[in-house]
């Protein structure tokens, strides 16, 4: 189980979903996300960073996962 910690998103609402195949997020803002293209882009690659350090053990513990094809995937 996570750590309680201090919420640093007040008013955001998490919507995840968890299951056999697949792990979903959404986020209700509590304000209009007003940021270019770019900047879409630099949010985007930091939630897939941050999603792949959540989900990296469960890809080592996979069947048939071969530790050394993993650690190349998440040395970057």
């Amino acid at each position: 189980m996570a750590n309680k910690t201090p919420c640093l998103t007040s008013g955001a609402i998490f919507h995840t979903g968890i299951f056999e195949d697949n792990v979903s997020v959404k986020v209700d803002l509590p304000f209009k996300l007003e940021i270019t293209d770019e900047e879409a882009a630099i949010l985007e690659t930091l939630i897939h960073n941050q999603l792949e350090l959540v989900l990296r053990p469960y890809f080592k513990k996979a069947p048939g996962a071969e530790p050394e094809t993993l650690d190349i995937l998440f040395t970057t």
